[in-house]
């Protein structure tokens, strides 16, 4: 099984720690596209226009201008740096030392700045959403482009995708893709939550890379979630199973 993630726009800044290797990455053969990436980032940070092109408020204009030293930055495990939402519900700070080996095979963490990251990959703090156009390329179509070319991916597994939309630059076959989400019923009435959602992605990803046995089909996946219900984290799971498109593992909660 594969748990695919996305970032999280909040990171935190490693206050020590070694510089970075891209040697050290999971998948290095994708190192020559990071390189480019990277290349591209530093010469942005250090322009007038920078904020406009990266999409971000005056506030963040020092950590923008610090990109310019991007291989000098202090790093620190990809799960410590994403401090989102999700990465704070799967609570990666409390797995053991097996749990983390597991997940460090499982889940991958698609990104703007290195494509695909390990949770135990060595990272800076950056600034770098999929959707953004640089002034040579779009980084989200060059990376659609290298995880196409390269097979650093599973083709024959079981992927639990919590990604965002923007993080969509690859995508394995409907019949073993489950993408997950969740509506809350009020009165009868369903509506999609974002916020929440991203916490039962990260809650279902958090009990997935604890259990030593995973789920193999997207049915073993469904009565796997049920542990969320058990746990009273949400009142239902529903499974809509593929069709033209991945199958849709939905996280139902009421009020």
């Amino acid at each position: 099984m594969l748990i695919a993630l996305p970032p999280s726009a909040g990171k935190t800044t490693p206050a020590t720690g070694p510089a970075l290797d891209l040697a050290s990455l999971t998948a290095p053969q994708l190192n020559p596209v990071r390189e480019r990436v990277i290349d591209a980032l530093q010469r942005v940070s250090g322009a007038p226009d920078a904020l406009s092109v990266l999409k971000v408020g005056a506030s963040l204009e020092p950590e923008i201008r610090a990109q310019i030293d991007f291989y000098r930055r202090p790093c620190a495990p990809a799960w410590q740096v994403y401090t989102g939402v999700l990465y704070a519900a799967a609570g990666f700070d409390t797995l053991t030392d097996a749990e983390r080996e597991r997940s460090a095979r499982m889940v991958r963490i698609f990104s703007g700045a290195f494509g695909v990251l390990s949770p135990e990959d060595l990272i800076p703090a950056y600034r770098l959403s999929m959707n953004t156009k640089l002034p040579d390329f779009s980084v989200q179509a060059l990376w659609r482009q290298a995880l196409r070319e390269q097979a650093v991916l599973p083709e024959d597994e079981l992927v639990v995708d919590a990604r965002s939309g923007e993080y969509m630059v690859w995508s394995p076959a409907p019949e073993r893709h489950v993408t997950v989400g969740a509506v809350r019923l009020r009165n009868g009435k369903r509506s999609v939550v974002s916020h929440w959602a991203k916490h039962y992605r990260g809650l279902l990803a958090g009990y997935l890379v604890r259990e030593a046995n995973a789920p193999s089909t997207p049915l073993e996946l469904a009565e796997f979630a049920q542990v969320l219900v058990q746990d009273g984290h949400v009142s239902g799971v529903e499974l809509t199973p593929a069709g033209r498109g991945p199958a849709k593992l939905t996280l139902v909660t009421e009020e």
